[in-house]
């Protein structure tokens, strides 16, 4: 039966038993005792304050992501209202051009007409692209919100410890 322990490292071995009326403790073998201790302990503090970095740098990078779509949402929305008022203008134009005599030969006119129904084709294009950024502005704020509610306790709880974080590589197969 195994007990799922790693092997000490080639440097560890245990003590070596002390002669004598046993009033003494073994000196620490070594590469290891007191200070290799300490330094496991350093090092899973720091592993929990990484993690507990990486976790809040990735709250905050899918929140920044979210409000960014959202601003380019609205950017192109504020543009697409303009690209409107331009090919509306453009039609008027187009209908003065029609009323005058004598009247603006209908190849110009033909050009006018075409040009607004292309604004107005970018425009359905426009509409498009800000409604998919919209819903990927909401995807990045669920994503945000799931990796919270899944990580959030989890994170709460290691940075409340009072203990050293156990260290993570020991529970990692070989």
């Amino acid at each position: 039966m195994t007990d799922n322990l790693p092997a000490p490292a080639s440097g560890d071995s245990l003590p070596a038993p002390s002669s004598g009326s046993g009033d003494s403790l073994p000196a620490p073998a070594s590469g290891g005792g007191l200070a290799a201790t300490a330094s496991g302990a350093v090092g899973a503090i720091a592993d929990a304050a990484v993690m507990a970095v990486q976790y809040t740098v990735m709250l905050a990078k899918l929140a920044a992501a979210a409000v960014a779509l959202r601003n380019v949402g609205a950017r192109v929305r504020d543009t697409y209202a303009y690209v409107g008022d331009c090919a509306r203008n453009v039609d008027h134009l187009a209908d003065i051009a029609a009323s005058l005599r004598p009247a603006v030969d209908s190849a110009t006119l033909g050009e006018h007409r075409q040009a607004a129904n292309t604004m107005r084709g970018s425009l359905a294009r426009a509409r498009r692209m800000a409604d998919t950024v919209d819903t990927i502005s909401a995807t990045f704020d669920a994503a945000r919100q799931a990796h919270q509610a899944d990580y959030g306790p989890v994170a709460q709880q290691a940075q409340a410890m009072t203990v050293p974080m156990a260290n993570r590589n020991f529970y990692r197969k070989p």
